[in-house]
């Protein structure tokens, strides 16, 4: 029975029905692997965006844990140079002085234990606040400094300990105990943890997940030591870089990174979720596809034009972002640089004096600022012109920063008025550099086509203290100033009662 009208969408031989044949069998199979290399390249863009995220996170929380080690380790060098220290090693009655240092450093810097041991780990002295010592052998390394990160179970914290040797021979070593900074969740679908020398996690966003082992069987250290249990991971089979992890076999990408000394590892676990189903999809998702691309040609010519529209989309958004970032560390030097002299503009120089108020007030690093102001500027504006005046500042602050040093810096804070920075630097040391910029100013006069403009500057000069803040600095160095201009200009003029205290310290 033949149906009517349908024997016009069939072949009329046998030659037609074997070429259409052929060209629906190579449509099918051309539609087949297209589809799964793009949902293969799909896949795999998915899986480098989260290998980049994973390994910033990671690397930015290794780098804060290695802060937290370096920091533990000058605060041990600096208890270890400690006079009152020496005096206890010589006669062990002076424990007076190093009980008292102990006390205020173990304050000061929040640490939950500070301990000085002999060899075979003995305590000879510890602060007032400190615990029980921990087992000695496990944080020393003979005549070497050594760090650990290991997990307090009773207090359910990590903890940093630091040993440094105080004598040549390593008869007696000075153990410190830091609490670690807590890990943070600083991405979407990451999760953060940090695993000590013996593979067991001691910092995590899941707490659950403290006191297991990644991985691998953990080192038990001591008999009554309970095995912490291992956190259950596995390798996907439908994807090699993708692990199963935890009873409920939860597809994650992991990253990891060793410290220096590999004593710790950060690894960052990222969510596979959608990788791991489009893996698992794949087949069934390239069928379907297929099918539609059989069905017409113009299916499958969509889907090319698909690709080459995303691939284009991505372009431009790759170029959107690249400029974003130009305009965006565009706006941040124009927020933080005066346009005429290309000089640090206020904002900027408040910032630098907040973070060396705060050296100063943790590491005792000293720094001084001198308020400049030109002589008789309004002068120079009424006599030359606004533009001359322009040129003044600018000639101003090329000479000045040819003649400070690579750490100082010169910031412009109002019209004629500028500021210099000295970090590292105490109240003698800054009164000589002043001067010599001051000298540098009145030698360098500006030349111009048809004049010759010469000038000076008044500063007035402090030194930071650990009770200043930003405005008591700047209303004390504004006061020196004002007595630079009363006595005659041309002149540094320093806080006196500052001044007299550097005498007598010298």
């Amino acid at each position: 029975m033949k149906l009517p009208g349908l024997s016009r969408w069939l072949p009329q031989d046998h030659y037609s029905f074997v070429a259409t044949s052929l060209l629906l069998v190579a449509l099918a199979l051309s539609s087949w692997f297209i589809s799964r290399h793009w949902i293969e390249l799909r896949i795999q863009n998915q899986l480098q965006e989260l290998k980049l995220q994973s390994t910033q996170v990671a690397a930015t929380t290794l780098e804060g844990l290695q802060q937290d080690r370096r920091q533990t380790g000058e605060i041990a060098q600096s208890l270890s140079s400690l006079s009152s220290l020496r005096l206890f090693l010589k006669n062990s009655r002076n424990s007076t002085a190093l009980q008292a240092d102990m006390d205020q450093f173990g304050s000061i810097f929040d640490l939950a234990g500070i301990w000085l041991l002999d060899r075979r780990g003995k305590v000879l002295a510890q602060s007032t606040a400190s615990p029980s010592p921990p087992d000695f052998n496990r944080y020393t390394d003979g005549n070497r400094p050594l760090s650990r990160l290991i997990f307090d179970p009773e207090q359910q914290q990590a903890r940093i300990y630091h040993a440094t040797p105080v004598t040549k021979n390593g008869s007696v070593t000075l153990l410190i105990c830091a609490n670690a900074t807590p890990v943070s969740l600083s991405a979407y679908r990451l999760e953060l943890l940090v695993t000590d020398a013996n593979g067991i996690i001691v910092l995590a966003n899941n707490p659950d997940w403290l006191r297991h082992s990644l991985g691998k069987e953990p080192i038990v250290t001591t008999e009554s030591e309970l095995p912490p249990s291992p956190l259950p991971t596995r390798i996907s089979p439908l994807h090699s870089e993708v692990l199963l992890l935890g009873s409920e076999r939860q597809p994650v990408l992991l990253v990891s990174y060793a410290s220096e000394n590999e004593y710790y590892q950060v690894h960052a676990l990222a969510d596979a979720e959608s990788i791991y189903r489009q893996t698992r999809d794949k087949d069934n998702l390239a069928a379907i596809i297929t099918l539609a691309g059989t069905g017409s040609f113009w299916g499958g010519l969509l889907t090319i034009l698909t690709l080459k529209r995303n691939r284009r989309h991505g372009l431009a958004i790759s170029r959107a972002n690249n400029e974003l970032l130009r305009l965006n560390q565009q706006l941040k030097q124009q927020a933080t640089t005066d346009a005429l002299t290309q000089c640090p503009n206020r904002r900027a120089a408040e910032a630098l004096m907040r973070y060396e108020l705060a050296n100063l007030q943790r590491y005792h690093h000293p720094f001084c600022i001198v308020m400049i102001d030109i002589d008789h500027f309004k002068h120079v504006n009424d006599q030359h012109g606004h533009d001359i005046g322009d040129k003044v500042l600018r000639h101003f602050a090329v000479t000045g920063r040819k003649a400070i040093r690579d750490t100082d810096v010169l910031a412009r804070i109002g019209g004629e008025e500028f500021l210099l920075i000295l970090p590292q630097t105490q109240h003698q040391q800054a009164m000589q550099l002043a001067q010599r910029l001051l000298d540098s100013i009145a030698q360098t006069p500006l030349y111009l086509a048809d004049r010759t403009i010469g000038f000076t500057f008044s500063g007035g000069l402090t030194e930071a203290t650990p009770e200043d803040d930003i405005s008591q600095l700047l209303i004390r160095a504004d006061q020196c100033l004002y007595q630079a201009k009363e006595t005659g200009r041309c002149r540094i003029c320093c806080d006196t009662a500052l001044a007299v205290t550097s005498a007598a310290a010298g």
